[in-house]
């Protein structure tokens, strides 16, 4: 009887996970075919955001049990590498759908900034997934006091080219987590590039009083005239 019941029980758990496969197959499908909008960002003020599955919380642990499903569908190793989709020749698809459902997901995120600024697509107009910054706003719309997502928005930010709005990211960062030491390394690189060794010499010695192991921004900094 024990036996019976503990292979009735792990059919069952077969069962269950085919259908949530089948159902975010299902519901993929139907989020991919929705416009986006792109001066909205898909954020109504005041309201939060929606999705047919999710939304979740990448940082809240009673959303920890919802995201592998997401994950193991659609920001499968290929995807993140940036390779293929799931079922499509690209992986626009599977990382919006991943950030639709995980609006904050850090790696998925970084990976779409990765695939735009790759693709050439930052300033594309289309309605079939958002723009890096769009999805960064919704985000942060989401999940304000996630400060990773400030920190990748920034990272973004400047690796575009868009430095005051990359130091403005930068900041609030560092205003939620003010000693992190990736956080410092980054803003110290940007100003480095802002050309003010000063506050660039600040924050790195931040970055290796809290154990930043990178010598980087020190080789950098002294490079400075």
């Amino acid at each position: 009887m024990v036996n019976a019941l503990w292979v009735d029980g792990w059919a069952m758990n077969g069962n269950l996970r085919i259908f949530f496969g089948v159902l975010l197959l299902l519901v993929s499908f139907v989020t991919y075919s929705q416009p986006r909008n792109n001066i909205s960002c898909g954020i109504n003020k005041g309201y939060p955001l929606t999705n047919a599955y999710g939304p979740f919380d990448y940082t809240n642990p009673s959303h920890a049990s919802e995201i592998p499903r997401v994950l193991s569908s659609h920001f499968t190793p290929i995807v993140e590498r940036l390779i293929a989709g799931t079922g499509n020749p690209t992986p626009y698809g599977d990382i919006d759908y991943t950030l639709r459902a995980i609006p904050n997901y850090h790696r998925a995120l970084f990976a779409m900034s990765k695939l735009q600024i790759r693709d050439k697509t930052l300033n594309t107009v289309t309605t079939k997934f958002y723009s890096a910054s769009c999805y960064f706003e919704r985000a942060i719309y989401f999940q304000p006091k996630d400060a990773v997502v400030r920190m990748l928005y920034g990272l973004h930010l400047h690796r575009v080219g868009e430095l005051e709005s990359a130091l403005k990211r930068y900041k609030e960062a560092l205003l939620l987590d003010p000693d992190n030491p990736e956080f410092n390394y980054n803003i110290g690189l940007l100003y480095v590039d802002l050309k003010d060794k000063d506050s660039a010499v600040k924050h790195a010695k931040i970055a290796t009083l809290n154990g930043y192991p990178l010598d980087g921004l020190n080789n950098k900094i002294n490079r400075m005239d």
